[in-house]
């Protein structure tokens, strides 16, 4: 329970009481996921929650079967916070690594929200953060590197697998990988290689393994800290 409270007195909840923290902590309860786990499901009832450990992603899928990744989430990020205000939400929550988070009391935490100023003021920044993100995914599309949309790709190809492998594996080569990320075979080639010498992942014909997702998935673009190239 301690590291759920240290989760939420980060950012814009620093601001909100300590009591009223701890208060959110009653009913609540701590689930661990292995990878590949289904952490929430489009339209199932609503649930709040801080990850304590482990990296997720929230993702749209489409009535033909493909799906889109609209962010990655990590320890200390909370997930919930639009449907806790507005309804379920028409996302699918996975789990990417094994990791831990803890769900809160929907009732009670509404209820607080209500009577405290400064946790519903905090739960509208947490709101506006998550449509940030959703502009920084529509702006990484078009502003990220070759290297970033590799790191996506192969994320998002690894997270997509059936269930039931320990390792997280994309199952691609190198010139449908170009051809995904709109490069060509050569500059894949030579990006794999850094990744590899990085030990961010681990690449035989037609497979690469990711090592370090969490660390993979800082790769990813980000208007604030664009540290990418595009050869």
């Amino acid at each position: 329970m301690t590291g759920a409270i240290e989760a939420l007195r980060r950012g814009c909840w620093a601001a909100v009481p300590i009591a009223t923290i701890e208060s959110l902590i009653d009913g609540g309860r701590i689930v661990e996921f292995s990878s590949g786990h289904m952490v929430y499901a489009e339209a199932e009832p609503i649930a709040l929650a801080v990850v304590m450990q482990g990296l997720l992603r929230v993702y749209m899928l489409t009535a033909d079967g493909r799906q889109v990744t609209v962010r990655y989430v990590r320890s200390g990020d909370l997930l919930g916070v639009p449907a806790l205000i507005a309804g379920p939400a028409p996302v699918f929550v996975q789990a990417v690594t094994s990791g831990g988070a803890f769900f809160f009391d929907v009732g009670n935490f509404k209820r607080a929200a209500r009577n405290d100023a400064a946790l519903a003021w905090a739960l509208a920044e947490e709101s506006v953060h998550r449509l940030y993100d959703i502009l920084e995914e529509l702006a990484g599309n078009t502003f990220a590197s070759v290297r970033q949309r590799i790191a996506r790709h192969l994320l998002d190809l690894a997270a997509a697998r059936p269930r039931g492998s320990r390792t997280l594996m994309a199952s691609v080569n190198q010139q449908d990988l170009a051809n995904s990320v709109g490069s060509v075979r050569e500059v894949v080639a030579r990006i794999l290689a850094e990744l590899r010498a990085e030990q961010l992942v681990r690449t035989s014909p037609g497979r690469v393994e990711i090592l370090d997702p969490v660390r993979m998935s800082r790769e990813l673009w980000s208007r604030a800290g664009d540290k990418g190239y595009s050869p």
